[in-house]
């Protein structure tokens, strides 16, 4: 019998440190609802959850972000709702006007109340905004409008970067070798030309017709008498001149289609545009840039783009004309309604879609970190118990070497 050292109570001792950790855990599982509270609680649990977070706080701002584009669309189309109601009174008006029982003194009269029409659409179309933003009335200010066409200098150096990596292609065989005639050679020498000049690389018109010079010479390569490495780089060039000018290939961040559909199809000398975020990511995860921004289109105006502000109703020719513009204006502006109208129901769509994610993921990041109140209770019981045991043990190990006092009295 030895008592320098009670190897009972230090055995009892390990046991109840182990019992009091175990319902430490348990009571911080409790206490936090949370089974994984750090790392070593489950490494690759909390790597997964932490993961699952970040895509749900992006999930909720990037349904935010569709619910703040439906009311910058819906303030727009209000907009253009009032300016329609405005155009079909000028129409009455106009109509009135052209009728030859009336005098030039009644129209002049007639006049008066269109001519302060088209003032109130000019002011509709400069007030009409959404957080300081103008909805309709476009202007290259990216801080006064939505529309602004961006850095036109970094679009300039997007066209010259396209532009070597076109004639990249080229190097290792004459142009001449597939382009004849073709004119492919004319073309990219006057993209090169319109690239290095001090031009407006926003002119639609201008880079449209570059890429129809490129489309007509794409068109009439011709490689059938090539073969080997000049076969493969001839193929390559017309696959990539072919992106560039087909408008409905899937932009590239590193093609001129993209900026075809920028300033060609979207019109962005004359529109208003603005990109919506409605993905949890950008460049990576589900789908890429792509797949998580949303641009919004739709044209801006003003009674001069409209072609109001030189009409008026002073002359019977002078309302007959009126009456030719405005059916075109007015089928103009419903044109561009009804397109605001499939934004904000693609929207509508895509919160449901969203929100669909968000609850899902959560519900996901739920069942691996989440706190499992029945079988954390239990386990807390079970350990609580033990704890008690252990140091009722502990106190009855301290007192075996006692006995070792019966041997010295004897």
């Amino acid at each position: 019998m030895q008592i320098n050292h009670n190897i009972n109570a230090m055995i009892t001792q390990h046991a109840l440190h182990q019992n009091n950790n175990a319902m430490g855990k348990s009571l911080e599982k409790l206490s936090t609802g949370l089974k994984i509270n750090r790392a070593q609680d489950d490494a690759a649990g909390l790597a997964m959850s932490e993961q699952m977070r970040t895509q749900i706080r992006g999930l909720g701002k990037a349904k935010q972000n569709s619910q703040d584009g439906i009311a910058a669309l819906q303030i727009a189309e209000g907009g253009l709702a009032e300016v329609t109601n405005i155009m079909q009174r000028q129409r009455e008006l106009a109509i009135q006007a052209a009728n030859d029982t009336l005098t030039s003194t009644e129209r002049k009269y007639l006049d008066l109340e269109f001519q302060e029409l088209s003032k109130e659409i000019a002011r509709i179309a400069k007030t009409t905004d959404y957080n300081g933003k103008n909805m309709l009335n476009w202007s290259e200010d990216p801080n006064l409008s939505f529309g602004a066409i961006g850095d036109k200098n970094a679009l300039q150096a997007e066209l010259r970067a396209e532009h070597t990596k076109i004639t990249s292609l080229t190097n290792g065989f004459s142009l001449n070798t597939i382009a004849g005639d073709t004119g492919i050679t004319d073309a990219l020498d006057a993209l090169a030309d319109f690239m290095n000049a001090d031009n407006d690389v926003g002119n639609a018109a201008v880079v449209k017709g570059l890429l129809d010079d490129l489309e007509a010479a794409v068109n009439a390569i011709d490689t059938s008498g090539l073969t080997g490495k000049d076969l493969a780089l001839a193929d390559a060039l017309k696959e990539r001149l072919g992106i560039i000018v087909n408008n409905n290939a899937q932009p590239s961040s590193d093609s001129l289609s993209r900026l075809y559909l920028t300033m060609v199809e979207n019109d962005m000398t004359s529109a208003a545009s603005y990109t919506l975020h409605i993905g949890p990511n950008y460049s990576s995860g589900m789908g890429s840039k792509w797949a998580n921004e949303m641009t919004i289109t739709y044209i801006s105006f003003n009674p001069g783009s409209l072609g109001l502000s030189t009409k008026n109703l002073k002359t019977q020719n002078n309302a007959t004309e009126a009456i030719d513009q405005l059916d075109k204006v007015i089928k103009s502006v419903s044109g561009v309604r009804a397109k605001i109208g499939t934004y904000i129901n693609r929207l509508e769509y895509t919160i449901n879609n969203v929100a669909s994610l968000e609850f899902n993921t959560q519900d996901a990041e739920s069942r691996i970190r989440d706190t499992d109140f029945a079988e954390a209770t239990t386990a807390f019981t079970r350990n609580q118990i033990l704890v008690q045991s252990a140091t009722s043990m502990l106190a009855q190990a301290n007192t075996l070497p006692q006995t070792a006092l019966t041997l010295i009295n004897g």
